[in-house]
């Protein structure tokens, strides 16, 4: 049985140079080797996808809220490569060493950006159930909502414009809306995975956290993966483990195929009959990979 948790070892905060608060979570061993995982689109730090399994493998994890979720001020106009300096500091302060860093789902562009602007700091990279950039995936606006897709070919020939429309193409996500997410099925796989209420509440906390400053983050973070990501995957010099389940509704597999294909040395891992939350089974295998 896996121990998914909301409930961390530590949860602080910094202040970055600009003044600017970014929240940030440990879980596992807090004197181990650290491992960063970052959140998908939305959420929030307040998750930790196995407890057990990540004090098993000695594990310090550290996660964080992207600016405008949970307790981490708003960063406007934010890219990938922003956050990835956010990122940075972080480590500074906290004097973390070279460490693995896993994106999940939509936190998998921000790893890429984080390995590339920064590869000392990231001698690995895992991309669980990862996006892979917009405009270079075959099919990937194909994927969005007539609202989601109409948003992001605005965004990028008029970005004032195209920034309203994604405002307004998140706000759902606002006050108790995240509760929706939950009102319907997830698919098969991923509402197995659901059936087990620790599970559950775990992921409603994860939600609802990243929900507390409305929906700032949540935009903030589909304006950044819609337009160019500022550099090419291609780049990425890292071993790169991709992760992803053969029933993701969530994911497309031509951004899995897409990424496999694309970074120099990269290893592709699938779940058949997995969905989008696979990591939460996996958690232990992969953070072996990654060590």
């Amino acid at each position: 049985m896996t121990k998914a948790t909301a409930s961390p070892k530590v949860d602080r905060t910094i202040q970055l140079r600009d003044g600017r608060q970014m929240a940030f979570c440990e879980w596992g061993d807090l004197r181990g080797r650290p491992v960063v995982l970052l959140h998908g689109m939305p959420g929030s730090r307040l998750f930790c996808p196995d407890e057990e399994a990540t004090e098993a493998a000695g594990v310090r994890l550290l996660t964080m809220d992207r600016p405008g979720y949970g307790r981490s001020d708003p960063r406007p106009d934010r890219t990938l490569l922003d956050w990835a300096d956010d990122y940075i500091e972080l480590a500074s302060q906290l004097d973390l060493p070279p460490c693995p860093v896993l994106g999940w789902s939509s936190g998998g562009p921000y790893a890429l950006a984080l390995g590339f602007r920064a590869p000392g700091r990231v001698p690995t990279i895992g991309l669980a159930a990862s996006d892979g950039p917009t405009d270079q995936v075959p099919g990937a606006l194909d994927a969005y909502s007539p609202n989601g897709r109409a948003a992001a070919e605005l965004v990028a020939r008029d970005r004032a414009a195209g920034v309203v429309a994604f405002n307004k193409h998140c706000a759902w996500y606002a006050g108790d809306g995240w509760q929706t997410m939950f009102a319907a099925s997830w698919g098969e796989a991923d509402d197995r995975v659901l059936a087990n209420a620790g599970t559950l509440g775990a992921m409603r906390q994860l939600l609802r956290e990243g929900a507390r400053q409305g929906s700032a983050g949540y935009a903030a973070d589909a304006i950044a993966q819609s337009l160019p990501w500022g550099f090419s995957v291609a780049e990425i010099r890292q071993p790169a483990y991709i992760w992803c389940g053969e029933s993701d509704p969530n994911v497309g597999r031509a951004h899995t195929d897409y990424l496999a294909e694309s970074i120099p040395r990269a290893t592709l891992v699938s779940y058949p009959g997995e969905g989008h939350l696979f990591l939460i089974s996996h958690w232990g295998e992969m953070l072996a990979a990654l060590l």
